[in-house]
């Protein structure tokens, strides 16, 4: 019976710790935690460029795509930069489409250009 009480306090003291520990992280870090770096940097991408597409950091938002470790992600990431941020700017679209990779047939650098022809 003492064992047991005592196995259970090990355990709450534990939860203890870990909750306290999972309280004073930052949310970035839980956000990493939880979702994993793609879909982390993917989000953070995209708060760093929804409030003006067109003064928005384009050097930040091309790094976070850059850091993802999946490649279909990764292409995906770049393919939505070109579209938003670099709106009608050619230059930026072009650099935008030039970091994909293109390992699927639904984001490659064909499809990336083409948008380049819509803006203008």
């Amino acid at each position: 019976m003492k064992t047991s009480i005592e196995i259970v306090i090990i355990f709450v003291v534990i939860g203890g710790l870990f909750f306290g520990v999972w309280a004073g992280l930052d949310s970035n870090i839980k956000c990493r935690i939880i979702y994993g770096k793609n879909i982390y940097n993917f989000y953070e991408m995209m708060e760093v460029i929804s409030a003006n597409p067109e003064k928005s950091d384009f050097g930040k938002a091309m790094q976070l795509c850059r850091d993802m470790e999946d490649a279909l992600k990764k292409d995906s990431c770049f393919e939505y930069v070109a579209q938003v941020v670099s709106f009608c700017d050619k230059e930026k679209v072009r650099k935008a489409c030039e970091e994909i990779k293109a390992f699927d047939s639904v984001h490659n650098k064909e499809n990336c250009y083409n948008m380049v022809k819509k803006c203008g």
